[in-house]
């Protein structure tokens, strides 16, 4: 299997495990309207996902690195698909949210599972180029999502959107068995002993410059977790946004991180140094957010002043993400299953720590949203520089 082909499976099999974050948050106010639930309590099936996932990863990275990257993958399809199903269905917001805890177990798979495959067959630079696309791929399907889900939810209702993603999940499994093969040969392979895993995650935190690539992708992507949790309540109900309409502002969004994907492509290790370009992007995001909040704050609320704010702060995103999550697995190249897990569960501990403080701030739903963004675009610039240090030079 050629290098190039096997990244783009790793970030297919991603994609498709993404669109569960996205794809039915159009339908979350139908959600609430049909259970008779409030706002905060439908966020739920949004931030209880995500952490999920960040959770699970702890586990399924070293898994992977026990059994081989093909059978966990094959496992973690299995349960994406049954638990989907079981969202279709389910009678009660309850069941729901059970269900979609179960999706987002599922779902973390192939994620922490895909960067440690680019870890066994890439380093250095290529692996940042490699990372770069399925940090594409995971930023492209929750984003796109809301445009297919918008449509789905209008013609067919939200239990439609789960009956899409069961589909996913069978074509997930169907070209995990017939196209990936394994990558991590049987020498290599780690044994899962807790004790160790438990070292070897303490070991992971006390590496300075392993937490400063992971804390700046941690904020960096709470601002992805804060418009998907916040966004469908702040355009459709506040702004009386068509949902087919929000889908489109989410592509919109998906080009600007596709944007800064592909400028940290071109750049990194040609003009600019790999934490040049994380500095940059962090800034591009900090300056974002700060927009965002003061036009919020000033009372100026409407798609024209919320839109680009948001693409300067997703720009800035796409050029940190992929370049602090190569830099954070090359410094364990040995436990790449591990070191993954790890950058996982930071990560998507953001995503859902960023849903469950747009609900919990209160007040006008558009400040707690643009406040949330402007913290993370600080957070992620500052916890980077304070643990990694300015960068030395600019220029690669």
């Amino acid at each position: 299997m050629t290098s190039f082909r096997l990244i783009v499976l790793m970030a297919a099999l991603t994609g498709m495990g993404q669109l569960a974050v996205g794809l039915y948050t159009p339908s979350m106010p139908a959600i609430g309207d049909r259970f008779l639930a409030d706002d905060d309590r439908v966020r739920l099936t949004f931030s209880l996902f995500i952490l999920a996932m960040a959770v699970a990863q702890l586990v399924a990275g070293p898994l992977s690195d026990r059994f081989g990257r093909k059978i966990c993958m094959q496992v973690g399809n299995a349960v994406f698909t049954l638990s989907s199903a079981a969202c279709a269905f389910a009678p009660t917001l309850g069941v729901l949210i059970a269900a979609r805890v179960a999706q987002g177990v599922g779902a973390c798979v192939p994620v922490v599972v895909s960067r440690a495959v680019v870890r066994d067959v890439h380093s250095g630079a290529e692996a940042a180029r490699a990372l770069a696309a399925i940090g594409m791929a995971m930023a492209l399907a929750p984003a796109l999502g809301p445009t297919l889900g918008g449509l789905v939810q209008v013609t067919l209702g939200w239990r439609a959107v789960f009956g899409v993603l069961t589909a996913l999940g069978l074509v997930a499994l169907i070209l995990t068995h017939r196209e990936f093969a394994e990558t991590l040969p049987a020498e290599r392979r780690r044994p899962f002993r807790p004790r160790r895993i438990a070292g070897a995650y303490a070991s992971l935190l006390r590496d300075r410059l392993f937490m400063a690539h992971s804390l700046a992708v941690l904020f960096s992507l709470a601002g992805l977790g804060a418009y998907l949790a916040g966004a469908p309540f702040i355009f459709i109900r506040l702004l009386d946004v068509p949902e087919p309409v929000f889908g489109a502002f989410s592509m919109a969004n998906v080009g600007s991180f596709a944007l800064g994907g592909a400028i940290a492509a071109r750049l990194t290790g040609r003009v600019f140094s790999l934490p040049a370009m994380i500095v940059i992007g962090g800034l591009l995001s900090l300056a974002g957010g700060v927009l965002l909040l003061g036009l919020v704050a000033a009372g100026f609320v409407s798609t024209a002043t919320i839109l680009p704010p948001l693409w300067l702060f997703f720009v800035g995103m796409g050029l940190l993400v992929p370049n602090a999550t190569a830099a954070a697995i090359e410094r364990h190249p040995d436990e790449a299953g591990l070191a993954s897990a790890m950058l996982g569960f930071l990560q998507f501990s953001g995503w859902g720590a960023a849903g469950l403080a747009v609900g919990l701030l209160g007040g006008d739903g558009a400040t707690a949203f643009a406040g949330v963004f402007a913290f993370a675009g600080l957070a992620a610039f500052a916890v980077f520089v304070a643990l990694h240090g300015w960068p030395d030079r600019f220029l690669a």
